[in-house]
């Protein structure tokens, strides 16, 4: 039952946020995506399959693994454009797999997890710089209708690859179900899926706002888990803790903006 409630809401999310960057163009479709998605499904279920404490011990590690995702994104830019989508993702991937594996084999308590995560944002910012800016970039929008054909290979490829992520989790406890809470599974379909129907250059501009949205969203949401769980239970700790990430999503949108309109 979870397994196929976690298929659905990958598939439902990632589909719904694609079809999105491309009616409304790189900032807004990248910080939708960017929004916590595979976090949200994976700390519920590992808190309803396993515990509540369960989950929040998850929370310790995840913000040093989402900042290798910002990471991953940041290369994806840097590296997609000259090196073309299949280099541009496959690289980074490996990497963020080498630093997570090394990640799992150290026991980082949270101070630790926390500072390395604000570190690897500055560094993805960093890295920025030298891939080519996402404002330069054809802000396309496509009016027409995707077949339901499409549709459906959207919704089967994200359904899947957050599935993974999730099951992934709960078979090696809450060191692992931290790390695979922060799987990049949204970002790597959507890229995929924006990719195929839109290029590569649609994607690389899409890069920046969702790790913008991502860090930015995604690790207050599970800091806010490691409370909101236990003083309110997991229905309304989970609304609280997305309602905290949508109220940082609100001025992470206007930092896009103006980086787009500069």
């Amino acid at each position: 039952m979870y397994a196929l409630a976690a298929f659905v809401t990958g598939s439902v999310w990632v589909t719904l946020s694609t079809i999105i960057a491309e009616r409304l163009g790189q900032g807004l479709g990248g910080l939708i995506i960017g929004l916590p998605s595979t976090t949200v499904v994976s700390f519920l279920f590992i808190a309803l399959s396993e515990s509540i404490p369960f989950a929040v011990q998850a929370t310790t590690i995840f913000p040093m693994i989402y900042g290798f995702t910002g990471v991953l994104l940041a290369l994806y830019a840097a590296l997609s454009i000259r090196r073309g989508f299949v280099f541009g993702i496959v690289l980074p991937m490996v990497l963020w797999a080498a630093l997570s594996a090394i990640a799992i084999s150290f026991d980082f308590g949270f101070v630790t997890s926390f500072l390395s995560y604000v570190a690897l944002l500055l560094l993805s910012l960093y890295i920025f710089r030298f891939a080519r800016s996402p404002r330069r970039m054809r802000a396309t929008r496509i009016n027409g209708a995707r077949t339901p054909v499409q549709i459906a290979w959207r919704a089967v490829i994200s359904g899947a690859i957050t599935l993974v992520a999730v099951v992934a989790s709960w078979i090696g406890g809450p060191v692992f179900g931290g790390v695979f809470s922060a799987f990049p599974a949204g970002f790597i379909a959507g890229l995929i899926i924006v990719n195929r129907t839109e290029g590569t250059a649609f994607s690389a501009g899409m890069a920046k706002p969702m790790m913008l949205s991502g860090l930015l969203t995604s690790v207050p949401y599970a800091l806010t888990i490691r409370l909101a769980y236990p003083a309110f239970g997991i229905p309304i700790g989970s609304l609280v803790a997305y309602g905290v990430s949508i109220l940082v999503a609100v001025p992470v949108y206007e930092i896009i903006k103006s980086e787009r309109a500069g």
